[in-house]
């Protein structure tokens, strides 16, 4: 499996985040886009007392080259495009391999 954490750190005080958007708009249509790409599951996390951290919204794919693809699909341009609906903060990526005992 990859994982690409989106990694949404705030920027002080002032800063637009939509939770709800975010969870029932955003999530979705990043299912719909990358699943045929291999997107396995995506998922909202919320650190609880983590300073600077709002949201990390993981990301598994059946491998690199499945989340190269996706990323590097027509389809990312609707998604990176929604980012603006739901907040003003920009993320960021992280990616590597997990694996599942």
């Amino acid at each position: 499996m990859e994982t690409v954490f989106v990694i949404y750190r705030s920027n002080g005080e002032n800063f637009r985040f939509d939770h709800d958007y975010f969870e029932s708009e955003h999530l979705p249509l990043v299912r719909r886009s990358w699943e045929k790409y291999g997107l396995v599951s995506t998922t909202a996390f919320y650190p609880k007392d983590e300073g600077d951290i709002v949201v990390v919204a993981v990301n598994e794919f059946r491998d690199k080259d499945a989340a190269v693809a996706a990323f590097g699909s027509p389809e990312s341009e609707e998604v990176m495009s929604d980012i603006v609906r739901y907040t003003d903060l920009t993320p960021s990526r992280l990616r590597g391999v997990s694996f599942t005992y």
